[in-house]
């Protein structure tokens, strides 16, 4: 645990002096402000439905793109050695991965908390009536946790590729199944993504809460998943 610890330190200090930081943590932010300057013809007719649904959009492009500094991220500390380094000082490769989902995951997580403090002010601003907040809170709550499973995603990819391919291929992977989820074709399945699908569609959801709980689980267990096969690639990789 204080290897954990340490490593998360080092790869937060990482992304702090390489600006990385900055967009992980404030897209999701800006996305969150942004619900409060749209005009009324895009607002939505419900409040809290059409903050919701913005927000849901500015979210998942804020996580394709964390998800491609990911995925780019966890293949150049590959290719340049840091990893070989590591290991020959005893550091499991896999500790490194864990480390590095970590410290994406928690500023991923506070920026879309934060950008969501945005959004429900925005809907309360235009509600008419008080809006309860617990429906609103589980979908962010699950949307936080389809962005875990994107991440754990995009460190797969970054395990497999180069730093620029492993980078695209996250972008644009993870943005077409993420707008898939919100209005195409995977917008009513429980899949890993319908997190976000909720927080889209929240303003007519029947069960958010259950479906909400439904969908943070599958999430959760998809990121443990495919951060056990990214850590079983990236030992039998070359560093």
């Amino acid at each position: 645990m204080t290897r954990l610890r340490t490593l998360t330190g080092m790869a937060l200090r990482e992304l702090w002096i390489s600006f990385r930081l900055i967009p992980v943590v404030g897209l999701p932010v800006i996305a969150g402000m942004g619900v409060t300057s749209l005009p009324p013809e895009l607002a939505g007719v419900s409040a809290i439905g059409g903050a919701s649904f913005w927000y849901a959009v500015g979210a998942g492009a804020s996580i394709s793109f964390a998800a491609a500094l990911a995925a780019s991220t966890i293949a150049h500390e590959r290719r340049r050695g840091t990893m070989a380094w590591m290991s020959v000082r005893a550091v499991p490769r896999s500790a490194v991965l864990v480390s590095w989902f970590v410290a994406y995951g928690l500023l991923l997580a506070g920026g879309i908390a934060l950008g969501a403090v945005g959004a429900w002010l925005a809907a309360v601003a235009r509600a008419e009536a008080p809006i309860d907040p617990l429906p609103f809170v589980a979908a962010v709550m699950a949307l936080a946790c389809t962005a875990l499973a994107t991440l754990a995603a995009a460190l797969c990819i970054g395990t497999l590729l180069g730093r620029w391919t492993a980078a695209i291929v996250a972008l644009l992977g993870c943005a077409a199944l993420l707008a898939a989820s919100i209005g195409g074709p995977l917008a009513g399945m429980l899949l890993p993504t319908a997190g976000i699908g909720l927080l889209a569609d929240l303003g007519s959801g029947a069960r958010p809460l259950g479906d909400a709980l439904r969908s943070g689980g599958a999430a959760l267990g998809t990121a443990a998943g495919l951060l056990v096969v990214a850590a079983v690639v990236l030992e039998r990789a070359d560093l």
